[in-house]
């Protein structure tokens, strides 16, 4: 079975995600021009890829990480 991650969003709600998901979450939240932040939700620091040691994300998306 593969590895999940779980990803929650500032916004609301959470979601149980495969690692590459997660990466695609994480991906697209970089790309967005609106701009957003990934932290690791166990250490609280930004992150900019999912490694092994990474259970669980908040993504502070476009409301909070914009500007």
């Amino acid at each position: 079975m593969e590895p999940k991650i779980k990803v929650r969003f500032a916004s609301g709600g959470e979601k149980e995600l495969t690692v590459e998901e997660a990466r695609k979450i994480l991906d697209e939240t970089y790309a967005d021009p609106l701009g957003g932040l990934v932290a690791n939700s166990k250490t609280g620091e930004v992150i900019y890829r999912i490694d092994p040691d990474v259970a669980e994300i908040t993504v502070l998306d476009t409301i909070i990480g914009g500007g």
